[in-house]
């Protein structure tokens, strides 16, 4: 009777001890504005929020039997803060199976620039008065207002933007892109999903391989391009520079602000409509060209479904 006590004893101590792993850290540093957040780790979700203040508050939350196996490792600088964390590899185990959940909270000033890559998790960025780097290899990623450039890569999840003063490159091979208000150069690339663009004051170049493309209030030039969906661009401005709107899967929509001026050459699998009357104007059912007031950059449109031309 002792010895099964003891050894339902023991084990009951054992399991105790490989199902409630779990550590929390926190550092404090103190900064200035305008330095740079750079969190690097082997696992987990990361979460970015700006403050009032003059302080980086890193707090790191993990849990699971494999938690000992991820090493943190906290660095200050001129330039800002750093923090790494990576995956010990278990002897005679393999490095790519771990029971282990990892969340990473951070607070910066509103000034400051964030840099953040994680192999597994989800990237959340508040808005912060600066540039945000932000990959994942398995997750979505989400950005707030941001003054500075934005560069989100991601091969597992959808990207969105709420507004971005600088230029924004956004590439995903498993999701969809959604920015708000873009006042730079955008340039957005998925191979699994649809891109939508509420307003970009600069050029923009939007390809995808597995969905549709929308953009509202286009005021430069715009390159976009699917092969499986629509494309439809609303241009509120005057391009400089030339356009090309293409599909291979679906139908092609240019609308266009009372004034603009394009040479239009547009072709379509099926049939052309256009609420424009174009000035030296060639019309066939599946094709059209001409100068629209005047004319101006090339706007080019082709789709193996309608292309059509209307009016905002």
């Amino acid at each position: 009777m002792m010895n099964r006590i003891s050894l339902v004893s023991g084990f009951s101590m054992f399991l105790l001890a490989v199902t409630a792993v779990a550590e929390d850290v926190t550092r404090t540093f103190d900064v200035a504005p305008g330095g740079t957040l750079d969190i690097d780790t082997d696992v987990g979700s990361i979460e970015v929020t700006p403050t009032d203040g003059s302080q980086v508050i890193i707090e790191v939350e993990t849990e699971g039997v494999d938690a000992d196996r991820l090493e943190l490792s906290f660095d200050q600088r001129d330039e800002g803060v750093r923090v790494k964390a990576r995956l010990k590899k278990a002897p005679f185990s393999d490095q790519h199976k771990y029971k282990l959940k990892a969340k990473f909270r951070a607070t910066v000033p509103t000034t400051y620039n964030v840099r953040a890559d994680t192999s597994g998790g989800n990237i959340e960025v508040g808005d912060v008065d600066g540039r945000v780097r932000a990959d994942t290899s398995g997750g979505s990623i989400l950005v707030g207002k941001v003054t500075g450039p934005v560069r989100a890569d991601t091969a597992g999840g959808s990207i969105e933007v709420e507004a971005s003063a600088g230029d924004v490159d956004a590439d995903t091979s498993g999701g969809s892109i959604r920015l708000g208000a873009m006042q730079g150069r955008v340039r957005a690339d998925t191979s699994g999903g649809s891109i939508r663009i509420d307003s970009s004051a600069g050029p923009v170049r939007a390809g995808t391989a597995g969905g549709s493309i929308t953009i509202r209030g286009a005021r430069e030039a715009v390159d976009a391009s699917t092969a499986g969906g629509s494309v439809t661009v609303t241009f509120v401005g005057q391009p400089s520079g030339d356009s090309d709107l293409s599909t291979s899967g679906g139908n092609v929509t240019a609308i266009l602000a009372d004034g603009l001026g394009f040479d239009i050459r547009a072709r379509s699998g099926t049939r052309v409509k256009s609420k424009f009357q174009l000035d030296n104007a060639k019309v066939d059912p599946d094709r059209l060209s001409g100068s629209l007031n005047g004319g101006g950059p090339r706007l080019e449109m082709s789709s193996s479904g309608r292309v059509s031309i209307k009016k905002l």
